[in-house]
C-alpha cells in the first residue's frame, strides 16, 4: 500500500468515528434534561462535524476524496444508547458513561494514527491538534461525570 493509499485508509477511520461522536453526542442530547450537558453534547457534536470537514478538505489537497457515513458499530451504539436512556431512571448518568467509552475510543483511533504512521506534517498537526480536543472532551466528561454520580468515583 503506497503512503496515499494509506492516508486515504486513516483518515477515513477518522473521519468515521468523528461522525459517530457528532451524530452520537446530538442522540445523547436529545436524551438529557440537564441543560449544561445538554449545552456540552450539541457543542460536541458541532466539534466532531467540523473535525470531518477539516478532515476531507485535507484528503482533497491529497487528491483523493473520502466519504462521511459512520460505521454501522456506530450506528447500532446510537441506537442503543438511545434506547437505554429511554427506558432507564439514571438516563444521564448512562449517557455520560457511553459518551465516554465513545471518545475514549476516538481518542485510542487517533493515536494509533499519529503513532503508527508517517503522516505529512501539516496533516499531523491537524490530527494532534484535534486529539488534544478529544482528550480536553473526556477530561470534561469525566468532571461532569463525578459531579452527576459521586459514588462510582473510586
Amino acid at each position: 500500500m503506497n503512503n496515499n493509499d494509506q492516508i486515504k485508509k486513516e483518515l477515513q477511520e477518522i473521519i468515521n468515528i468523528c461522525k459517530d461522536g457528532s451524530e452520537g453526542y446530538e442522540t445523547a442530547a436529545a436524551h438529557v434534561e440537564d441543560a449544561e450537558l445538554k449545552t456540552l453534547f450539541l457543542r460536541l457534536s458541532q466539534q466532531r462535524k467540523e473535525y470531518v470537514e477539516e478532515l476531507k478538505n485535507e484528503a482533497l489537497h491529497n487528491g483523493f476524496e473520502l466519504n462521511a457515513s459512520g460505521t454501522v458499530k456506530g450506528f447500532f451504539h446510537r441506537n442503543w444508547l438511545a434506547t437505554r436512556a429511554a427506558f432507564s431512571a439514571h438516563a444521564t448518568d448512562k449517557v455520560l458513561e457511553e459518551s465516554l467509552t465513545g471518545e475514549k475510543a476516538a481518542l485510542d483511533t487517533y493515536n494509533h494514527v499519529i503513532k503508527e504512521h508517517d503522516l505529512p506534517e501539516y496533516l499531523l498537526g491537524t490530527l494532534e491538534k484535534q486529539r488534544g480536543f478529544v482528550a480536553g472532551a473526556i477530561t470534561e466528561l469525566n468532571s461532569i461525570h463525578a459531579r452527576v454520580h459521586p459514588q462510582s468515583q473510586s
